[in-house]
């Protein structure tokens, strides 16, 4: 029988899951301390990596030396250097790590919770743009596992949710997911255990990370007030991880109190939940405005919706309850492990992939009803010269082949002319972009090459574009000149195999702790 594997591969905490015999989703603990939910830190020193909780214990005396938040670099082109203790764009310096080999060294210390993980299913944002999604792919190449799909964070969720049997949901539901990184709304009908998504909006760069922050600058405040000298809070991980000791002490109670070490020596701060709050508020309006802007775009309403459900840790901040039983005019539902939802959600997802074949009685059983439709999350698009409406002259601008929120699988193919005569290329160019952007200054290109076209042509052939992108988010398209048949096709995949190879040659000659 085939192992059943979700994996949620999170900025601030990550988690392993499997099926059991009877189709039960189950978080696996840790065999050192039986945790199930294991921090996103790496330690990293000359030959020695320390993942995990364990990893945090360097923060203080070798910050420089543990890495944070990688999944907010995945998107980006960045190595992680410890002899400058941050995220560089200079690769030629020495003991550097790229994201996507910091997210392997969590993936293969999760894989060791339980044997023979070869496939899962692992997690990603529903706001994840492409080049983020790949790297998340080319860590687990990395990691050496084989990535059955991605999945949104949130629609794994709603999976779980709509899977429990001692948790009603129905009807028209508002999966709200607000991690230590990223923040994700997600609108979605269920019935039963058919699971239908009807848009999602979200903030890669929002979360509890983020509170803590604002925590960091309250500590740093006070500390210059009483002692008239300022704390390098920018620079000291340390005071991030004390902020995120008050964090959780203000979800319990009104006041929370921490030893700060600074350059006057040791001083007891004090924050109120109050004080807290008023801190975050710029964040709070974000999240309310990007709600309402996936109830505008999927058509709702608050008193449409049954039922609002709460995922990640960071919705256990009392005014996160309170903003959304204002807006929503009832409160969330209560009785569900927050910091586990996501991943179980993924082994349940990884199930519904699994041939029938290799599942036991009991998970094909549990499994038989379970239904999931997404959606696109950006606009997918191509370069082409356009006539200006305002201007009348012709301009190169950003157009839509692909929609937001169109149900995947989806292909769609339009038709393209060649401008001039003689014309021997066209421009292949695939962009991304959360809005309907027509200004190529506000998309993200993510593939970009020449399609060789035959001489001596009349201006105005016929060029065909197609966009195919399945459920995991990931895509494939074909730029086809009509006349000739030659194409030009992209398949959005990881790295080679030969930057793999040496990524994971790199990291095999560390021992992992």
């Amino acid at each position: 029988m085939s192992k059943v594997i979700g994996i949620d591969l999170g900025t601030t905490f990550s988690a392993i899951a499997s099926l059991d015999d009877l189709g039960n989703p189950e978080v696996l603990a840790s065999i050192e301390d039986n945790r199930k939910i294991t921090a996103s830190a790496v330690y990293v020193k000359e030959k020695e990596v320390i993942v995990g909780d364990k990893a945090l214990n360097f923060v203080k005396d070798e910050s420089k030396n543990v890495i944070l938040q990688t999944k907010r670099e995945m998107e980006n082109d960045v190595v992680y250097s410890t002899e400058q203790g941050r995220w560089v764009n200079d690769k030629n310096l020495v003991d550097t790590y790229t994201p996507a080999q910091i997210s392997a060294l969590i993936l293969k210390k999760l894989k060791e919770y339980t044997n023979d993980v070869k496939k899962a299913v692992i997690t990603v944002p529903a706001m994840f743009a492409e080049r983020a999604r790949q790297a998340t792919l080319d860590s687990a190449k990395i990691a050496d596992i084989e990535v059955i799909e991605l999945i949104n964070e949130p629609t794994a969720a709603v999976l779980h949710y709509a899977s429990l049997p001692g948790v009603e949901v129905g009807g028209r539901v508002m999966i709200f997911d607000l991690g230590g990184g990223t923040f994700d709304v997600t609108f979605a009908e269920v019935k039963n255990k058919k699971v239908d998504v009807l848009t999602s909006r979200g903030d890669k760069y929002l979360g509890g990370r983020d509170f803590d922050k604002e925590i960091t600058k309250l500590i740093k405040k006070k500390y210059s007030d009483i002692h008239k000298v300022e704390l390098d809070i920018e620079n000291n991980k340390e005071y991030i991880h004390k902020a995120e000791e008050v964090k959780k002490i203000l979800s319990v109670k009104n006041i929370a109190s921490v030893d700060i070490n600074g350059p006057k020596g040791l001083q007891k701060i004090e924050i109120t939940r109050e004080e807290f709050e008023e801190s975050i508020q710029t964040y709070i309006e974000k999240i309310k405005m990007l709600i309402e802007e996936a109830m505008e775009a999927s058509n709702m309403k608050p008193s449409r919706i049954n039922q609002t459900l709460l995922v990640g840790g960071s919705t256990r901040i009392p005014i996160i309850t309170k903003v959304l039983t204002e807006l929503m005019g009832k409160p969330p539902v209560k009785g569900v492990n927050v910091d586990e939802a996501v991943v179980c959600g993924a082994a349940i997802y990884a199930g519904l992939k699994t041939e029938n074949k290799t599942l036991s009685d009991g998970q094909q059983e549990a499994l038989k009803d379970v239904k999931l439709t997404d959606v696109c999350n950006f606009y997918m698009g191509t370069f082409a010269v356009i006539l200006d409406p305002l201007t009348k002259r012709q301009i190169m601008a950003n157009t839509i082949i692909i929609k937001r929120d169109q149900k995947l699988p989806v292909s769609v193919t339009k038709r393209y002319t060649t401008m001039n005569e003689g014309q021997e290329e066209i421009e292949c160019s695939v962009t991304q972009s959360e809005g309907p952007e027509d200004n190529k200054e506000f998309v993200n290109v993510i593939h970009d090459a020449m399609l060789k076209l035959p001489k001596g042509r009349a201006a105005g052939q016929p060029i065909d574009i197609t966009y195919s992108y399945d459920e995991s988010g990931k895509m494939h398209c074909m730029f086809t000149d009509v006349e000739s048949g030659n194409t030009h096709e992209i398949e959005l995949s990881p790295e080679t195999t030969e930057s793999i190879d040496n990524a994971r040659k790199q990291i095999e000659e560390i021992s992992i702790e």
